[in-house]
């Protein structure tokens, strides 16, 4: 995690990040140096006007789609979990200039902070207009909801330079040392495995997470919740002790969950072109991503990635959006927002954005089966390894079950009677 004052400061530290660990990848718009996903956070953004170009206009307008109902929200419910805007549509699945930014999230912490998923970053020519555009977002909501505007954060899927710009790009390269762990404006983990990282991503909210009111005041338990804002987990081998075993469903579950749910495993050989929702179910991640009844154009976003996969690595658009604009007005919005399939060193990482995650319920069945589609993506598109990438908005333990959590990170308290 890069934490900068401002904007400046976070383009010379993301160009000298890639400088110094970059590998070269070839593309169809030029050979460039590209680095891991990178997680930024800028302290005081200021306030900026969005660059009257095609990617500004094109911002702007599905931005302003949705504008009001994010403002409604947020002076409803200054805490809510619910207010996350898609930029992404179906259809730029299929673009040949899809946007770079996917989804801008807000959450209210003491200020209102904005957080936005990036599938790809050109960091020395573009990195100032699309930090323009969400400064102008978080101010507009900001001003409208009457909450005070804090900082922005971007998850970048795929920070690079292209070589033909190396050389301007080392005048204003600044590395900076990166920080781990647990901040106020975000935790960065990294595991080496999804029972490890599960476990320390409990552990941080339980020990450091906020006290707030949730949305979901008719469940007992659920009524307040620990929370930490922006939690970025990376696991190095998911393929290895896979299962915490504390966690709160089995294996079975795991499979069922991610087959049915997340990547209707039956059709992933072939496009998706009917309704896939089951009696009763009112949207899944599964049909989000390859079958959306509601969408004006239909696309089957994953097996698309994954044909794109198959011809060129480097591709920087494989990304699925599960979000649409009418989930700000619904009460029970898709936690996932989108998801994204990058190369890393040889690897393929599966990189997942959740608006909201509740930790001890559900986080770790999310890993286990966001993991499991990525390692299938990786087998069809010859990739010999993976690695996969959690990120949270809200990560979030619902009051009612501390105790819980309590007896997983510290069962020697309980054995003591201590807990």
């Amino acid at each position: 995690m890069i934490i900068s004052k401002e904007c400046e400061e976070a383009k010379r530290a993301i160009v000298g990040k890639i400088i110094e660990n970059g590998t070269l990848c070839r593309s169809r718009f030029g050979n460039y140096l590209g680095i891991d996903p990178s997680f930024l956070v800028v302290e005081e953004p200021s306030e900026a006007e969005v660059a009257k170009d095609y990617f500004g206009e094109r911002y702007l307008s599905r931005f302003r789609e949705v504008l009001n109902a994010a403002v409604g929200k947020l002076s409803e419910k200054r805490y809510t979990r619910r207010v996350s805007i898609p930029i992404w549509r179906p259809e730029d699945a299929l673009s040949q200039h899809p946007p770079a930014i996917t989804e801008i999230s807000f959450l209210f912490d003491e200020r209102l902070h904005l957080t936005a998923y990036v599938r790809s970053l050109d960091c020395l020519n573009y990195f100032e207009p699309n930090f323009r555009f969400l400064s102008y977002a978080l101010n507009s909501v900001a001003e409208g909801a009457e909450l005070p505007a804090g900082s922005i954060a971007m998850l970048v899927a795929v920070p690079h330079i292209y070589e033909r710009d190396l050389k301007r790009a080392s005048l204003i390269s600044e590395p900076k040392e990166e920080v781990y762990g647990h901040t106020n404006l975000g935790t960065h983990l990294i595991e080496d495995y999804l029972s490890s990282a599960w476990h320390s991503a409990l552990e941080v909210i339980y020990n450091h997470g906020k006290t707030k009111e949730t949305e979901w005041d008719i469940f007992e338990g659920q009524k307040t919740s620990k929370f930490i804002h922006r939690l970025f987990v990376e696991v190095l081998k998911p393929e290895e002790n896979r299962i915490h075993d504390k966690a709160p469903f089995t294996e079975r579950y795991g499979i069922d969950y991610a087959h049915d749910y997340i990547i209707c495993a039956d059709k992933l050989l072939e496009r998706v072109g009917e309704s896939i929702l089951k009696e009763g179910e009112e949207y899944t991640y599964a049909e989000r991503a390859r079958f959306c009844l509601k969408d004006p154009v239909k696309v089957d976003q994953l097996f698309e990635a994954i044909e794109k996969l198959k011809g060129d690595r480097c591709r920087r658009d494989c990304y699925i959006g599960i979000s649409r604009p009418w989930d700000l007005t619904s009460r029970d919005p898709p936690c996932l927002r989108g998801y994204q399939f990058v190369t890393s060193r040889e690897k393929l990482k599966g990189i997942f954005y959740m608006r909201s995650n509740d930790a001890y319920g559900a986080m770790h069945a999310n890993m286990f089966g966001f993991s499991l589609l990525t390692k299938y993506v990786a087998e069809l598109t010859g990739f010999p390894d993976y690695g996969y990438a959690h990120f949270a908005v809200d990560a979030h333990i619902y009051t009612g079950f501390l105790d819980s959590v309590k007896e997983i990170l510290y069962p020697e308290m309980k054995r003591k009677g201590l807990g």
